[in-house]
């Protein structure tokens, strides 16, 4: 028994010795482990700046890229679509009586379908026309207007259309804020005065500021509310006033403006002739690329804050057909007086002269021919003689 036992003892000696030099050789077979990371071999950055946590954005706060501006083609009309960069609409006047269809399925083909901010820059049909339906068929935001009334029934249904929708007005002046973010500005710069002799000066002159770039939109108004203007009116794109009337634009405010664009808003071959070839030239002397929407249809302008870029290429100017030069007045053929004709010539170097007498149907040589009375005689030029009367056939003048 006790034998038994010291030989199981030994065989599991030996079992025990066989494990363990087998462990030994995988150790030693294995690759040695890679070495640790040093620390300089970390990006700085990585070390010391934590990723920044990551905000929601909400939907209005998401800033489009561009401003565009949508001068539209309404005629002898104005109407001015705006899609701001902050997924805003603006509308500045709305064209004639029945454009309204027009305007409203443009903003439709661009999934418009609200106005953030309405502008009748002034009460004269041709920019409020369309503004009661279109107000009666859209979500409107902010209304602004000038403080001045028409007595017409296309402004009082503008207004009606106002209440119906339980809308107020904001009064359009120089100094009013529409809208101020870091890098979009909408402000109101004239009218400036209360009141005026025109209409068309109390339009609200609205500029949009957009990072680097401007637009100037003049509505009607005349030389004499540019001249009033206080505040920085330089712009890349000016929307001419009055479209282009020569009652609008002024040099001066064309120097202080010194676009590098101008639009001018009017209907082909209006019976106003607008715009006028006056203001076209100023325009073209400034070097100011021109558009219009009587030869070019809407034109679109697009601002990416630093730059202006539109949907086609400036109007060619044409300079005005010069008048006609009046045809020369024939002269009048002598009388058959000649004497009295004569009287206003003097005698010529290389001008054969000859002698009338006070009476008779002769002219002479000399003047003491005959009968004749020297003290009375006049002195003619023979060609002028000649068309009345005969020559003497006693001195014998040249004939």
């Amino acid at each position: 028994m006790k034998r038994a036992f010291i030989v199981f003892l030994v065989i599991a000696l030996i079992f025990a010795f066989a494990s363990c030099s087998g462990s030994e050789e995988s150790i030693e077979a294995a690759p040695p482990p890679a070495s640790p990371p040093q620390e300089e071999t970390l990006p700085r950055a990585a070390e010391e700046t934590p990723l920044p946590e990551i905000e929601p954005i909400l939907a209005e706060e998401v800033i489009l890229p561009d401003l565009v501006v949508h001068v539209l083609d309404v005629g002898q009309a104005d109407s001015i679509l705006i899609q701001l960069p902050n997924r805003q609409a603006m509308l500045i006047d709305g064209g004639n009586d029945g454009d309204e269809s027009a305007i409203t399925n443009y903003m439709g083909s661009l999934n418009i379908t609200a106005i953030d901010y309405l502008v009748a820059t002034h009460p004269h049909a041709d920019h409020i026309g369309g503004l009661p339906a279109i107000i009666d068929s859209m979500d409107i935001g902010e209304i602004y207007m000038p403080r001045i009334s028409h007595n017409t029934r296309t402004f009082e249904r503008l207004l009606n259309s106002i209440d119906n929708k339980g809308l107020q007005i904001n009064t359009a002046k120089a100094g009013l804020s529409i809208l101020s973010e870091s890098d979009l500005r909408i402000d109101v710069i004239a009218p400036v005065k209360d009141t005026y002799n025109d209409i068309n000066e109390y339009s609200a002159v609205v500029k949009i500021i957009y990072g680097d770039t401007a637009f100037l939109f003049m509505g009607d108004a005349g030389t004499s509310s540019e001249g009033q203007i206080i505040a920085d009116v330089s712009a890349d794109v000016l929307k001419v006033g009055h479209h282009g009337s020569r009652s609008s634009t002024s040099q001066a405010f064309l120097t202080k403006v010194a676009p590098i664009y101008a639009v001018i808003s009017a209907g082909m071959d209006n019976s106003y002739g607008h715009p006028t070839d006056e203001i076209l030239s100023r325009l073209n002397d400034a070097n100011v690329g021109v558009y219009r929407t009587d030869l070019q249809g809407t034109v679109v302008f697009t601002s990416d804050g630093s730059k202006v870029t539109a949907n086609k290429e400036p109007s060619p100017y044409k300079a005005p057909t010069p008048l006609p030069a009046p045809e020369p007045v024939p002269a009048a053929a002598p009388s058959p007086t000649a004497k009295q004709e004569a009287a206003n010539q003097g005698p010529g170097n290389d001008v054969v002269m000859v002698w009338l007498s006070a009476t008779g149907s002769k002219y002479h040589r000399i003047n003491n021919c005959g009968s004749m009375n020297p003290d009375k005689a006049t002195q003619v030029p023979l060609e002028l003689a000649k068309n009345s009367y005969e020559p003497c056939g006693k001195c014998n003048p040249p004939g």
